[in-house]
């Protein structure tokens, strides 16, 4: 039969009616200082359009926190981003709704709810199988020393709630890379992912250019910026799958859009002066190259040398320039500063980080402070428990043995992805396969330099990607004779 189901063959939906029904009435009645309205009016569809089919339900949240803000305060001052008040993602619902039991975010309830739809529909239809997730070993090994690290942190005497805020993080990473690969069953599943990934992050662009050129008239003091750290470092990766997609010949509409897109994210990427995201483009440039092979290679050569020939030309007219469009180079130039207090701050945090693991080579345990060799000042809630550098976070927390742990799964994922790309046959997934690896690649470097480990956006980000993983092989038949199932079942 086909249409829409009869109500006695879906009960759900009976369910779902009820629910509208009380959102509605919750949402007209709270007051009009909270964003409950407009949950309200999202969370029936939200909720529809997962029991549809759930990889659209996650679409809606990867769209929704690609163009949000997690922290509105760090950008320049005039800069009021509307989302930020609407949907405040990544704040506990006890903050601003009655539930003042609930300490998950909306974020956390998204994916529960996409894990419980997921399973209910696959005992519904009798077809519930677990597929692998991207390198099992190594995702287990660094999920048991994440959790271990919590464990024993909060055993001798580390702040719970600081805990949960240092691991929340690792569990839309881990979670992610797991429910990617359940909910992501056909290939137009996959494009309706990078879809979510080009407009999103191509909307979050534009709206970064009209802070900058209509709201802030382009004075940008050289400390302030128009997009968040995480932004600018987000787009890289776009800028190699275009590639890809140009030398693979793939996807043609989603390759005119993104080469549409590019130019847009590389123009806010130089302009929104955040220092992290000048280290991570070349050295991406470098990483790419290097895993392509020769034909590839050729290609992206051709491609890429044109605009390092127009950077070299704006580095030769606006080097020292007062003008807006010289502060970015100020800004890169800050990177060899002693004197910046930005710099300076991070070199004696490193000093103390460096102490903390001679001293605790087995780990502190997360919630717990690190040894402060010299006073730092205190610029924010965690400035003695989460640095700025979160490679050596890693280190301090889970100590040598997990930090060799939770890196290897970097490392081999890094390595998965260059492996798949070399025995991979369909342009799509051959286009894609090396841009996870580099994606890995840059939010390490971009870790090793700011806080990016617990900030929720990136991590979802980092997650999808990395859950795509398991898909691409499962399709290129790379996984085992169980991912050559898989792979025959997948499709369009």
């Amino acid at each position: 039969m086909t249409g829409l189901p009869r109500v006695h063959q879906a009960p759900w939906l009976l369910g779902l009616f009820g629910l509208s029904a009380l959102v509605v009435v919750a949402g007209t009645a709270a007051p009009d200082d909270t964003p409950l309205p407009y949950l309200a009016a999202a969370i029936p569809i939200v909720v529809g359009l997962t029991w549809w089919r759930p990889v659209w339900g996650f679409a809606g949240l990867l769209g929704v926190v690609l163009v949000s803000d997690q922290l509105p305060e760090g950008l320049a001052e005039g800069i009021d981003p509307f989302l930020a008040d609407v949907l405040p993602l990544f704040e506990n619902l006890k903050d601003y709704t009655p539930l003042k039991f609930v300490y998950a975010n909306l974020v956390e309830l998204w994916l529960l709810l996409l894990v419980v739809v997921w399973l209910l529909r696959g005992i519904q239809r009798g077809d519930l199988r677990l597929r692998p997730v991207p390198c099992p070993v190594a995702w287990w090994l660094a999920v048991a020393t994440i959790g271990l690290t919590f464990v024993l942190g909060v055993q001798y005497g580390g702040d719970m709630k600081t805990a949960l805020w240092e691991v929340r993080t690792f569990g839309y990473l881990f979670g992610l890379s797991w429910l990617i690969s359940q909910i992501v069953t056909r290939r137009r599943d996959l494009r309706l992912i990078l879809w979510v990934l080009v407009v999103g992050l191509c909307v979050k662009a534009l709206e970064g250019l009209y802070y900058y050129f209509v709201v802030l008239h382009m004075r940008l003091e050289l400390e302030d910026s128009f997009l968040a750290h995480e932004d600018p470092v987000m787009f890289i990766p776009l800028f190699f799958l275009l590639i890809g997609l140009l030398h693979y010949r793939a996807e043609r509409r989603l390759t005119r859009v993104l080469a549409m897109a590019t130019p847009i994210m590389l123009v806010a990427l130089v302009l929104t002066q955040r220092r992290v995201a000048y280290i991570v483009l070349p050295l991406s440039v470098v990483f790419f190259a290097v895993q392509l092979t020769p034909p590839a290679r050729r290609t992206f050569m051709r491609l890429v040398l044109p605009v390092i020939v127009l950077a070299a030309f704006y580095l030769l007219l606006f080097w020292g320039s007062p003008s807006p469009l010289g502060r970015p180079i100020a800004r890169a130039l800050q990177l060899f500063d002693s004197e910046n207090t930005s710099n300076a701050y991070r070199v004696v945090e490193m000093e103390s980080l460096r102490y903390t693991v001679r001293a605790h080579p087995w780990g502190l345990g997360f919630g717990q402070p690190f040894e402060v060799v010299r006073d730092l000042p205190k610029v924010w809630a965690f400035w003695d428990t989460i640095p700025h550098n979160q490679i050596m976070w890693i280190w301090i927390k889970s100590g040598t043995l997990g930090f060799i742990l939770v890196m290897f799964y970097f490392a081999r994922l890094i390595a998965e992805s260059q492996w798949a790309y070399r025995r991979l046959h369909d342009p799509l997934l051959r286009a894609l396969a090396p841009v996870i690896g580099l994606a890995i690649i840059g939010q390490l470097v971009a870790s090793y330099y700011d806080v990016q480990l617990t900030f929720g956006r990136n991590m979802v980000y980092l997650g999808t990607l990395i859950g795509l993983l398991g898909p691409i092989e499962a399709w290129g038949g790379l996984a085992g004779a169980r991912g050559q199932r898989s792979g025959r079942r997948f499709g369009d």
